[in-house]
């Protein structure tokens, strides 16, 4: 197995934060017992099974996953009963924006169904838009039990977090 480290990723601190809360610490205790390969991104923990290097991810970057499918590879993703970590990727307008204007328009064309479908389709991320449509063979975000993002927790709890899984498994 091959799992993200939360003292390196916003992503990985996100999930593991959602699973601590969901599942409980033993959840990682009974993890940490089975040899777990440690990486910093979640964009690396995809490229440890495309090589080959480990046989289950246990955390990171799906869409990647995704690819690697459609790319023709022999993986499948797994969506956990008891809920999958939400991470989601938040856009803003800053109050001093040199052009508020254009960023307003740019944000507005973002949400579009028209954009959101472009994600889907070639970045292979989800979309919350209604009207996006998945490729078939991959599952509907609507169809996948997710668990609940928090990031005023994740910020306030982070050092707690990043201490007690580098206790438990001892990285």
């Amino acid at each position: 197995m091959v799992k993200g480290h939360p003292a390196y990723s916003g992503t990985i601190m996100n999930s593991t934060f959602q699973t601590a809360r969901d599942l409980g610490w033993g959840y990682f205790e009974k993890l940490a017992k089975q040899r777990v390969l440690q990486v910093q991104s979640a964009t690396d923990t995809p490229k440890k099974i495309a090589l080959g290097e480990r046989a289950v991810m246990v955390d990171g970057a799906g869409y990647l996953v995704i690819r690697n499918k459609e790319e023709g590879q022999p993986v499948e993703i797994v969506y956990p009963e008891e809920g999958t970590p939400l991470a989601t990727s938040p856009s803003a307008v800053f109050k001093a924006a040199p052009n508020p204007n254009a960023a307003r328009l740019f944000q507005n064309w973002m949400h579009s169904r028209e954009a959101q479908q472009l994600l889907v389709d070639w970045a292979r991320q989800y979309s919350p838009h209604r009207q996006t449509v998945e490729k078939p063979g991959i599952r509907k975000l609507a169809d996948i039990k997710l668990m609940k993002e928090d990031p005023e927790a994740v910020e306030k709890m982070g050092d707690e977090i990043k201490t007690r899984y580098a206790q438990i498994f001892r990285v």
